[in-house]
């Protein structure tokens, strides 16, 4: 994978420095027939994009002006770029979270996503942060911040009502620096159903939260592991949790689990180093702070 792409500045700069880094990839993404475009330029909706606008504009405006900011810097229609932002978060619905415990230290694993970026974020007077994220997405799938914490999660269908999990870990990366603090402020939000977000810290805290269709329910390690989303969750927390925890074990045990090829593309945060590796070839790579950086 390339270095990381920089964004820094406001929301809107954000958003421009992404648009016009992954311009190729969020066209890509974006496509659409010529009738699509033509209504997408003249704002024509239905009901569930028009209402996941309406509320990413009133719950998360920022990151509402940060995709204002990817369409500009890519150069396509705000319209069309939501459009295509809905349609990635579906398709990471049933994305896998695995945390482990390894004495005083967490890891997260999050399953590989097609097309991500890595991309080093500077948001104006937030916490830095480095991540992997759809190139049409304000939101990470997987990060680390400077302070320590990282967050995984997984998508969610918009149709279903309530805000994605993703949504949340933007958020999460530039405000908080513990698990505890994060997960708290999670847990206020009226998020979709049947969707998970996996927090650790520096300190060596691990957490999720598992959305529920009739409930939420906050999840700790059960034999030092979480294991969460997905059909495969079963099967792979019990893999993981006779693992003993050490990165080389845990990996080991997801490829039993999950298959060469899904585990070798899985991303791995490291709180206490402030490393993110996006995957098992790849090299880890560390967050750097607006003192260091």
């Amino acid at each position: 994978m390339p270095a990381a792409q920089e964004c820094a500045g406001a929301p809107r700069d954000l958003g421009r420095d992404q648009g016009a880094a992954a311009r190729a990839l969020v066209r890509a993404r974006v496509g659409g027939r010529g009738w699509r475009r033509a209504l997408d330029r003249a704002g024509v909706c239905g009901r569930p994009l028009s209402r996941w606008r309406r509320d990413l504009r009133r719950h998360f405006p920022h990151q509402h002006e940060w995709l204002e900011g990817v369409a500009r810097g890519a150069g396509v229609p705000d319209l069309a770029l939501l459009r295509a932002a809905t349609l990635e978060l579906a398709r990471e619905r049933d994305a896998l979270l695995v945390g482990v415990e390894a004495g005083s230290d967490a890891r997260v694993w999050r399953s590989g996503a097609p097309d991500t970026v890595l991309r080093r974020v500077r948001p104006e007077g937030r916490l830095v942060s480095l991540e992997l994220a759809s190139p049409v997405l304000a939101c990470p799938w997987i990060g680390v911040n400077e302070a320590g914490l990282a967050v995984a999660t997984t998508g969610g269908d918009v149709a279903d009502g309530g805000v994605q999990p993703a949504l949340l870990a933007r958020d999460c990366l530039e405000r908080f620096e513990r698990v505890e603090s994060a997960l708290d402020w999670c847990l206020l939000r009226p998020v979709a159903a049947d969707t998970a977000i996996l927090l650790a810290d520096a300190h060596g805290e691990l957490a999720g939260i598992d959305f529920g269709m009739t409930a939420r329910s906050v999840r700790r390690p059960a034999a030092g592991a979480i294991v969460l989303g997905g059909s495969r969750a079963a099967a792979v927390a019990k893999a993981v949790s006779g693992a003993g925890g050490s990165p080389p074990a845990v990996e080991a045990a997801l490829r039993r689990a999950l298959g060469d090829a899904a585990a070798a593309a899985a991303a791995h945060a490291a709180p206490a180093t402030r490393s993110l590796r996006p995957a098992s070839g790849d090299a880890a790579l560390r967050v750097e702070s607006e003192s260091s950086g």
